[in-house]
């Protein structure tokens, strides 16, 4: 069984003049207030003392600056961990030089098969976007009389005496936006401590908070989450963001493409603590370095997937009339995510990589055509998936793999042969002006979860050029002057593309539309999800 894509026009906007496509958008997307949608304001935030417990909190760090305590804070290894940390790092230095930073290792969560020892001696530990459910861990550090305040936002088992032993802030309490991150948790909590001390820092840390919330794939159509991250874009503070950044958009397509994939790549290099180094320094020279290493690690990375993935691809071909498709590795790097995430564009069905780990073994899942397979694996009562509906980590004893992929064949329903993905609009070439790409570019300024960036479908693409950037990676077609059609990571023939174009064979593609700079001249981009010759 074959399993492809097919994709469902919603609306055909050709020939339509620029602010008739913005309008059928906006009303495709349910926006019915695009001033406000676009444009989010301060009162979009709910009330910062909603957050149960945030008074304690404060109450607690107080207390530590004004006695100069020793204060430790420790956070998750993503994107949004990484923020968190960067966010209360910073702020609280603005009182106290008594902190120490702590970054997870692996990707082990809060105190969970961390060596307690080095807390010991610390007055208040402060944990971000890192909350685990081993009450003994919190219970140990409390009665050797070390302080906790958590600040989060991932699922909280209701049977763990949290409070006993920490001050929990988090979004899962009774909050109304259980979509708020980690990094917006903690951005709220030093917000609430401007209130208190009549000062105005957290703002210069919104930057990371909207990295936090983007990266961690929060719902964008939250009203509050939009204002955090508008807030956010509207100008960059952090020296590790404006380098990641450049010269280009800060959006949350930058934040996606750009910020996000460095981040990730130090934590499965296993060079978690540069990502926190770098994103808490202000010393150019000193950021500089980390930089280049941050480089290291994502080239690294790439190296590693480049050397694995014609082996996987041949796994997957040898399973592809199976519903699931399981997948074994050997690698030192933690590129299980990543390599699944390629895979599935490829096969578009589940899709486990795995490792062998002794006795079990480890690795991701990654998923398609159901609503929640993470939840089927662990209903199965033989893995266990732990992260989200369709994108986990996952954990398999040896001798139930076997019966585990029975279970999948038997128990999942019959996928489709093929995916429908829905597309905005469909225009013409002649369609795509600098005002329409401007239009476009302000919707999708602020996208993610439940608010995905605006599809474009092009067909009728017959007088083009071929072309390649960086050594036969990057796939491009030039239909005229101004625009660049761009497929990053072409895995398909250069060749063959170069002799559709010699007898102008017709072209389709799908994608988002872009401008920038491509060295000098500024271009109009459509960057695809797919390109093919029309059969």
């Amino acid at each position: 069984m074959t399993s492809t894509k097919n994709y469902k026009v919603l609306n055909d906007c050709r020939q339509m003049y620029e602010d008739e496509v913005f309008d059928v958008i906006l009303e495709q997307r349910g926006i019915v207030d695009p001033e406000h949608f676009f444009n989010p304001t301060e009162d979009d935030l709910l009330p910062l003392d909603s957050l149960l417990r945030i008074d304690d909190a404060f109450r607690r760090v107080d207390k530590a600056i004004k006695e100069d305590e020793k204060i430790s804070i420790l956070f998750d290894t993503d994107l949004d961990g990484t923020s968190s940390g960067a966010i209360i790092t910073r702020y609280l230095k603005n009182f106290t030089n008594n902190i120490k930073t702590y970054i997870d290792e692996g990707k082990q969560h809060g105190l969970i098969g961390q060596d307690i020892e080095k807390f010991h001696g610390v007055d208040l530990l402060i944990i971000v976007d890192s909350l685990d459910k081993d009450e003994s861990q919190y219970k140990k550090l409390h009665e050797s009389g070390t302080d906790i305040i958590i600040l989060d936002h991932h699922a909280i088992k209701e049977i763990i005496p949290y409070d006993k032993y920490a001050i929990l802030v988090s979004s899962q309490r009774n909050y109304g936006n259980p979509q708020l991150s980690g990094a917006g948790v903690t951005w709220k909590f030093c917000k609430y401590m401007d209130e208190q001390y009549l000062t105005g820092y957290a703002d210069e840390l919104a930057d990371l908070a909207a990295c936090g919330l983007v990266g961690d794939m929060m719902d964008m159509t939250i009203m509050e989450n939009r204002y955090i991250v508008s807030k956010g874009l509207s100008k960059i503070y952090n020296p590790s963001i404006k380098k990641i950044v450049g010269g280009f958009e800060f959006n949350s397509t930058a934040i996606s493409f750009s910020v996000a994939p460095i981040i990730n790549a130090s934590n499965r290099i296993g060079k978690n603590d540069i990502a926190m180094k770098a994103f808490i320094e202000d010393n150019n020279k000193i950021l500089l370095k980390y930089m280049r290493e941050l480089k290291k690690c994502k080239e690294l990375q790439n190296e590693e997937v480049d050397k694995i993935l014609p082996n996987a691809i041949q796994s997957c071909e040898e399973q592809k009339d199976k519903k699931m498709i399981v997948v074994f590795i050997n690698t030192d790097y933690g590129i299980s995510g990543l390599l699944g995430n390629k895979l599935l564009e490829k096969y578009q069905r589940p899709i486990l990589i795995l490792k062998d780990c002794g006795d079990t073994y480890k690795g991701s899942m990654r998923a398609t055509g159901v609503d929640d397979f993470r939840k089927i694996c662990n209903e199965s009562g033989l893995a266990k998936a732990d992260g989200h509906e369709l994108a986990s980590g996952i954990e398999i004893k040896k001798e139930l793999l076997n019966e585990f992929t029975l279970y999948i064949e038997e128990t999942l329903p019959e996928l489709k042969s093929d995916s429908v993905v829905d597309v905005d609009i469909q225009l013409d070439i002649s369609d795509i002006t600098r005002k329409m790409v401007d239009l476009i570019k302000s919707i999708d300024k602020i996208s993610g979860t439940n608010f995905k960036p605006i599809k474009v479908y092009i067909n009728n693409i017959y007088d083009y050029e071929i072309g390649n950037m960086s050594d036969y990676k990057h796939l491009t077609i030039k239909p005229n002057d101004y625009l660049l059609i761009i497929k990053w990571n072409y895995n398909g023939s250069f060749d063959e593309m170069e002799d559709h174009s010699l007898v102008n064979d017709e072209l389709k593609v799908v994608g988002t539309v872009d401008s920038g700079f491509l060295g000098r001249k500024f271009v109009l981009k459509v960057v695809c999800d797919e390109i093919e010759e029309v059969e």
